[in-house]
């Protein structure tokens, strides 16, 4: 089995789940976009479901590599805007994704599964604040309510910058930690 016709295969997946939704796009489809027999597809994936999974699986492996633990020997602050300015990269990198899971474009039987991948997401961002806390980088909070904000915050930003072009992530980035830091009162 290749590791490259494994890629084509979900990124056709990506593509075509993205254009035409998960409901109107068949396995049909996407072996003809990645340019593989129909057994092939199955060498690699049981169904389109699980491709789909597959597909989240590696966002969330993505994510993980992305995201960094905040080291104290440098400016906590400015490691938080790289981590965030890294998770806008990726969305904008992955845009088709993007917009399949953020706007939920896929029949809704699948958004369990696009709610296990937030709880993952969530999980992320909740064990990150839960370490600033015991680094005393992050005032005591219900960690729970606050990765939910601000993943919440965060999706909705995504999908405002999807469709925007030239978009700068570190600019994004900065303007959400001044906001997350200092909220909107002029001091």
């Amino acid at each position: 089995m290749s590791v490259q016709t494994r890629g084509r295969l979900l990124e056709a997946a990506k593509k075509l789940f993205s254009e035409k939704g998960y409901y109107n796009t068949q396995i049909s489809h996407i072996i003809d976009e990645a340019g593989v027999a129909r057994g092939t597809f199955y060498l690699y994936f049981k169904s389109k479901e699980e491709i789909f999974r597959e597909i989240l699986r590696e966002v969330v492996k993505e994510l993980r590599e992305r995201i960094k633990v905040v080291d104290l020997s440098e400016d906590p602050i400015e490691q938080v805007k790289e981590n965030i300015e890294r998770v806008i990269e990726l969305a904008l990198e992955e845009k088709d994704l993007a917009r399949i899971v953020l706007q939920r474009n896929c029949d809704p039987k699948l958004f369990s599964i696009i709610n296990e991948f937030f709880e993952e997401v969530r999980k992320l961002i909740k064990g990150s604040l839960d370490k600033g806390i015991e680094l005393g980088l992050v005032r005591p909070c219900d960690t729970e309510i606050v990765a939910r904000g601000v993943m919440g915050a965060l999706k909705e930003i995504i999908v405002g910058l999807l469709d925007k072009e030239g978009v700068d992530p570190g600019e994004i980035a900065d303007e959400i930690v001044r906001f997350g830091m200092r909220g909107v009162l002029r001091r």
